[in-house]
């Protein structure tokens, strides 16, 4: 059974790039225990923007995915893996 990685993109407006984060646990067995991780992690991005007067009143935009191995190779461009 392969495991899934929560991968969240937060793109804050007026900043010239945008933050990721990746999450692998081996606790998201399925995509679904994955999209269910997504809101503590969200809350905790959301958290640190907030910690950043320069960014207030600014909207973030977030991207989220769950990926499993293949996915991440073939998007990333991973060739072969060690794991």
């Amino acid at each position: 059974m392969d495991a899934f990685t929560l991968v969240v993109m937060a793109c804050v407006a007026g900043e010239p790039a945008c933050q990721s984060s990746f999450v692998s646990e081996t606790s998201f067995a399925t995509v679904e225990a994955c999209e269910a991780g997504t809101d503590a992690v969200l809350a905790r991005m959301t958290k640190a923007f907030a910690l950043r007067p320069e960014l207030k009143g600014r909207s973030v935009a977030y991207e989220v995915s769950c990926l499993d191995r293949a996915q991440l190779q073939r998007i990333f461009g991973i060739a072969q893996s060690d794991a």
